[in-house]
């Protein structure tokens, strides 16, 4: 950081994120514990939902490439 602008910017920088967090800390003390427990449970259920998707679309894109290339699932 030799230059004038680099400072400038460092600063600058520097003061946006603590800015950042203190208005960030604000918006955490309004929310009760009851509540993030509520967020938390709804946010798992949210990710899980999202993680079945997930998967549900690469075993169906899985699934169509193995039958284009003819290697599909042999029944015994």
């Amino acid at each position: 950081m030799n230059n004038v602008s680099d400072v400038a910017a460092g600063l600058s920088y520097g003061t946006s994120i603590g800015s950042f967090g203190y208005w960030l800390l604000q918006l955490l003390d309004k929310v009760s514990p009851s509540q993030w427990a509520a967020i938390g449970v709804l946010g798992s259920l949210l990710l899980g939902l999202l993680t079945y998707l997930t998967n549900l679309y690469f075993k169906i894109k899985d699934d169509r490439r193995k039958e284009a290339r003819g290697n599909g699932y042999q029944q015994n």
